[in-house]
């Protein structure tokens, strides 16, 4: 009897006592392949979104806080000075901002606050807590994410209250 590959392997598993949908093997096969990757200019990809990311926060790379308006030209401004040489950087959505937010791991304290900053510990130290996201909330609010506890804030767009964001690329293989 000629058993095709696929089956050869499900019977060895079956022999051995695993199957693909045991836990413990599920994890081990995950805990091989991290999940962000320091691609070691500036930037970090998620395998798990395929997003990629601005290591540092905006005020990490500038120096300074910054309101919802000046977020978006800082975003422009990487764009024509082609920051990590993309073209493509994009405001991200509150969205694509909550899958950073991870409650079991500790990136650090926000600069000058007690605020602990809830995100894998390859993103820049000692940044903002609180990033800017694209979506408006009416005409004079937009929203942002906390990395304290992941919940979304809505906030005057003109506020520069310990404010930054983090520049998002979605189109990696361009």
């Amino acid at each position: 009897m000629k058993l095709k590959i696929p089956t050869l392997i499900m019977t060895i598993l079956v022999l051995l006592g695993l199957s693909l949908m045991d836990t413990k093997f599920a994890e081990s096969v995950s805990l091989n392949s991290p999940r962000f990757i320091d691609n070691r200019d500036g930037t970090i990809t998620d395998s798990k979104t395929g997003l990629m990311w601005m290591k540092n926060d905006s005020y990490l790379h500038s120096g300074h806080w910054l309101n919802w308006y000046e977020a978006k030209a800082f975003i422009q401004q990487l764009n024509e000075s082609g920051f990590a040489n993309y073209f493509d950087w994009q405001y991200p959505t509150t969205r694509e901002l909550k899958t950073l937010f991870d409650a079991d791991k500790l990136n650090s304290a926000q600069v000058g606050r007690e605020m602990k900053i809830h995100t894998d510990p390859l993103f820049g130290k000692k940044g903002s807590g609180s990033l800017w996201s694209a979506d408006e909330n009416g005409r004079h609010n937009a929203f942002g994410v906390v990395f304290n506890t992941g919940d979304v804030f809505s906030g005057n767009k003109k506020s520069r209250s310990r404010k930054a964001t983090r520049a998002v690329r979605k189109h990696l293989n361009n």
